[in-house]
């Protein structure tokens, strides 16, 4: 008997791997979700073809949403749709209500079936056996269904088909969630849901070109609210954090019909909307704005508040033909009401040129900032999250300026790409970075950022190369960071150039993973040697089970790629617990060091003596290959 049950079961048994195998290739690939269900069903029937297969999810309220059934009628599909699962609704909403399989022998004489038989009887469906789709943690999330055109039970094989079936739906829906849960949290801002910065990034460029074609103008609103600094001291921070989610829900009443809205950043919003019929349309939306974002807002606790806005504002393509140009000008308008102590609103005019002039002369002193010497480099150490051993170092750039003090490098980095220093500046922080390097025990890296405008208009590799040469640094402990807008900016010259530094023996890391247009895509352009996982979801994993879940899934990525991970934004003792629980390779942070002066690190980096003959750094691997 053993030996007939194999021969039956062996064919079987071949063609489900090859589903498996062509489904999780579908599923890395980043296929839409109801494509890949509909592949499921359409080759679960070639394999039990006198079946019919449909995939449901069940979404957070516990509500049925068809994904695929490419063998019955969409109008079928449709009346399941919003059904809340019970004891009841039919095999499906049973399976999933009860977490547990439900097998209908008879959709004609089945209670459940009781206000769906007419329509399933009418397409020929008398049986339906359904399975709970279950997440890792025991969840239903779905139900994958067979329908039989008999009155009869699933066999044996069948079964054995739907549990795989099952299996490979809980990967497939899990997978999509995570992508969606990075997705939203890549590009929502998580205090007010309002879009972020990355969002703005993302499809502004589509905004303007759809209103080019249209012949239509587009106006910025920038918005920013005044007093807000005044609340969150008198009030605290949580008051200013409910002040900013009233601001939200005010501005998504005022302007519904906006193109995009977003926050920029502390209490700065921008709105993006597209002319319509009215030409007057901007001036009117800017004082309903200006109107009914300013007065009284009720708070928890019964705490009331005063607030009102300032509104820049610029139109394409008068004022500006892309993002930067037009935020600039909105932010000069903001400004020229912000200079004349009111609340109100104001249009961008070529009168405001002040506020160019003002960024002119910060670029300027930007340029000269190498040659004045006002550059300087930190260093902020990496460890091994096991033994939080000290196994390298990131440069960072810091400008001291002669009357502003120490400016934030968000600030004049872009500063610097603008003004054309930015190679300059760069090739000033590999320098120093190597040279101080070279004076570190062996086994010691060295990271440094390397910014899109670096990489791309500049023959960086050569730079590298030659830098490394200058210094004896070995290629092996150099790492070239890089974060995912390099290949936004231009993939090809991004693409030639990282080539040509893993020729070198270089290694390259991508920055801030997660955060992102697409992350997989970019890891799947080009094999990254280090994965950062970005500083925003570390911070709230503790606290956050949707920012835990995203640093498991990165995790759990790195270590299908063999590619280390290092966890940015280490700060207390419970995240640093967590990552070793999650098996985190290294990590940095301000629990592992703050950025310092790297004589602040002088028992790490003791220099070697020029008498001493250096030895090159061996991986481990090799040492071991070595020496066997």
């Amino acid at each position: 008997m053993k030996t007939k049950r194999k021969r039956r079961t062996e064919p079987i048994e071949k063609r489900l791997k090859d589903i498996q195998h062509e489904i999780l290739v579908a599923v890395a690939s980043g296929k839409p979700l109801h494509d890949v269900m509909t592949l499921l069903c359409a080759r679960a029937e070639e394999i039990a073809p006198d079946t019919i297969c449909s995939v449901i999810r069940v979404d957070s309220e516990g509500r049925l949403r068809p994904l695929a059934a490419p063998s019955l009628p969409d109008d079928y599909s449709r009346g399941i749709d919003g059904l809340a699962i019970g004891p009841m609704i039919g095999s499906c909403g049973s399976a999933a209500y009860y977490g547990e399989p439900v097998e209908v022998r008879s959709i004609r004489t089945d209670p459940r079936w009781v206000d769906f038989r007419d329509a399933a009887l009418a397409l020929g469906l008398r049986a339906c056996w359904s399975s709970p789709i279950k997440s890792h943690d025991g969840r239903v999330v779905g139900t994958f269904a067979f329908y039989f055109s008999t009155a009869r039970k699933p066999s044996k094989t069948e079964k054995y088909i739907v549990e795989l079936c099952a299996h490979l739906c809980a990967l497939a829906i899990e997978h999509w969630d995570a992508q969606a849960r990075i997705h939203h949290l890549a590009y929502t801002d998580t205090l007010t849901g309002l879009g972020n910065r990355a969002l703005l990034s993302e499809h502004f460029s589509d905004i303007l070109a759809r209103a080019h074609a249209m012949s239509k103008e587009v106006a910025v609103f920038y918005i920013d609210l005044d007093g807000f600094r005044a609340i969150n001291d008198l009030r605290g921070h949580k008051a200013g954090d409910q002040l900013l989610c009233r601001v939200a829900d005010r501005i998504r009443a005022i302007t519904g019909e906006a193109d995009l809205i977003a926050r920029l950043g502390s209490d700065e919003f921008l709105i993006v909307k597209t002319q319509g019929e009215d030409r007057n349309e901007f001036v009117t939306l800017a004082q309903r704005l200006s109107e009914q974002l300013s007065g009284r807002y009720g708070l928890e606790a019964d705490v009331e508040v005063k607030a009102a806005a300032s509104i820049g504002v610029a139109c394409f393509p008068g004022d500006g033909k892309d993002l930067d140009g037009l935020m600039g000008h909105a932010d000069t308008a903001l400004c020229r009401v912000k200079r004349e102590n009111r609340s109100g609103y104001a249009f961008y005019s070529c009168e405001m040129d002040a506020e160019k002039h003002a960024r002119r002369s910060f670029e300027r002193d930007v340029s000269l900032a190498a040659a004045a010497g006002q550059l300087s480099v930190v260093y902020q150490p990496q460890a091994n999250v096991e033994s939080c051993d000290i196994i390298g170092f990131e440069a960072l750039l810091r400008w001291k300026h002669p009357i502003h003090g120490f400016v934030s490098p968000e600030k004049f980095i872009p500063a610097a790409e603008a003004c054309g220093v930015i190679t300059e500046i760069g090739a000033f922080v590999l320098r120093e970075a190597l040279a101080q390097a070279a004076r570190w025990p062996d086994h010691l890296r060295v990271s440094v950022n390397a910014s899109p405008a670096q990489i791309v208009h500049v023959d960086f590799a050569h730079l590298v190369e030659e830098t490394l040469r200058a210094s004896n640094v070995d290629p092996s402990r150099l790492e070239i960071e890089v974060t995912e807008s390099l290949f936004i900016y231009d993939s090809n010259a991004a693409m030639k150039t990282l080539e040509r530094l893993k020729a070198l023996g270089v290694s390259v890391a991508i920055d801030d993973f997660g955060t992102g247009y697409s992350s997989l895509s970019t890891l799947r352009s080009f094999p990254f040697d280090r994965i950062k996982i970005d500083r925003s979801f570390v911070a709230d994993m503790v606290e956050n089970s949707d920012a835990a879940a995203i640093v498991n899934s990165i995790l759990s990525l790195g270590r299908a790629l063999a590619r280390p991970v290092i966890a940015e934004g280490v700060e207390t003792q419970l995240q640093l617990e967590m990552l070793r629980d999650l098996d985190c390779s290294e990590v940095q942070g301000y629990l592992i060091g703050k950025p310092l002066p790297i004589a602040k690190y002088a028992q790490i980096v003791k220099p070697v003596p020029k008498s001493e003959k250096r030895t090159r750094y061996v991986p481990r691997k090799k040492q071991e290959q070595l020496t066997a």
